[in-house]
């Protein structure tokens, strides 16, 4: 049964002053950069402000170009909101069901296509199994739509019936992707530029074609900790999501506001197919109370790159971090930035 992630009762919070938060907060992200445990740009926003606003290191790892605020980031799984939200902008005219079968916008693909709704794919219960990511990585083969069709057709049967259970495979977005553009006979691309990013002032979202980039501009480049780019290859049209801090934040406070799609169906997509750990709705966490949104928080990564916003709306509190050199650590520094803005 479907189920929306609840919270525990919230205290309330008092919060510190802006101008000592401010410096704790930089204190705090200054001796993790000087330790070598954050590349990337950090932003705070407290009641619509900017609290805090700061770039840490480099756009790449020749150590050449310092990082900005500017500069635009892989946003890893969070990608997973847009299909996600055209989905319900699409749902809202009435122009598709959540529960209508994928093979009714999707006729090419295998029989199992009668068994996995729109709905399946959006709570990742589809029972389609994980893309051989890894493997085409260790092959040093390029990850591509002809690749991603090629698997799918080979599928013989679902790892476990539809609505079952749950299995977070990269298929469900894409193939989410694919229904938005049989719907709108747009690409995912023009389609999320034109009732998403223009409309809503994503003005530095930008959906790249390829890895490695053709245009590197304002890009923050991915490097491991021996300062060595990234060097997988990957051309799948509509998943390579890079943003800005900027962007991030007025993408989940518009987002939280139902100003993007309804509150419905923001509620729709915080929805879990089942109780657990780490089982994410298409929002990632989405925690409500009392009818209210209380917390919509989501993780990314894609080797190197690493990210997670955080949106408290009751507070009016949003931090992003996004990061080009991966330490696994992204989480707990959003945990360390929000005990500083918030006094329990």
């Amino acid at each position: 049964m479907a189920m929306l992630v609840f919270g525990c009762s919230q205290k309330l919070e008092s919060f510190d002053s802006p101008t000592n938060s401010k410096s704790q907060i930089d204190s705090y992200l200054n001796e993790l950069h000087q330790n070598g445990k954050l590349n990337g740009n950090i932003l705070v926003v407290k009641d619509d402000k900017t609290l805090y606003e700061k770039s840490f290191g480099y756009a790449d790892g020749s150590k050449n170009t310092p990082l900005k605020k500017d500069f635009r980031f892989n946003i890893g799984s969070v990608y997973k909101e847009f299909p996600a939200v055209a989905v319900m902008q699409l749902s809202e005219k009435n122009l598709l069901n959540t529960d209508d079968k994928i093979q009714k916008y999707l006729p090419n693909l295998p029989s199992w296509s009668k068994e996995i709704s729109i709905k399946h794919l959006l709570q990742y219960s589809s029972g389609l199994p994980n893309i051989k990511a890894d493997e085409y990585v260790r092959k040093n083969l390029t990850l591509s739509d002809e690749l991603i069709l090629k698997d799918l057709q080979n599928i013989k049967e679902l790892e476990f019936e539809s609505g079952t259970d749950y299995l977070y495979s990269n298929y469900n977005p894409i193939l989410l992707m694919k229904i938005v553009e049989k719907v709108t006979r747009k690409t995912f691309s023009e389609y999320a530029k034109e009732n998403i990013f223009e409309p809503y002032g994503l003005n530095s979202t930008i959906i790249k074609d390829q890895y490695p980039y053709k245009d590197n501009n304002l890009m923050a480049i991915p490097f491991d900790k021996g300062f060595e780019k990234d060097n997988f290859k990957i051309t799948i049209s509509g998943v390579l999501f890079t943003s800005t801090t900027n962007d991030m934040y007025r993408w989940f406070k518009q987002l939280d506001s139902f100003k993007i799609i309804s509150k419905d169906s923001l509620k729709f997509l915080s929805e879990t197919v089942k109780k657990g750990n780490n089982i994410q709705s298409p929002l990632g966490v989405g925690v409500w109370e009392n009818d209210k949104i209380i917390e919509h928080t989501h993780h990314g990564s894609m080797i190197n790159y690493e990210c997670v916003i955080r949106r408290f709306k009751q507070n009016d509190l949003t931090i992003v971090i996004l990061t080009n050199q991966n330490y696994r650590n992204v989480y707990d520094i959003s945990i360390k930035i929000r005990e500083i803005v918030s006094k329990k």
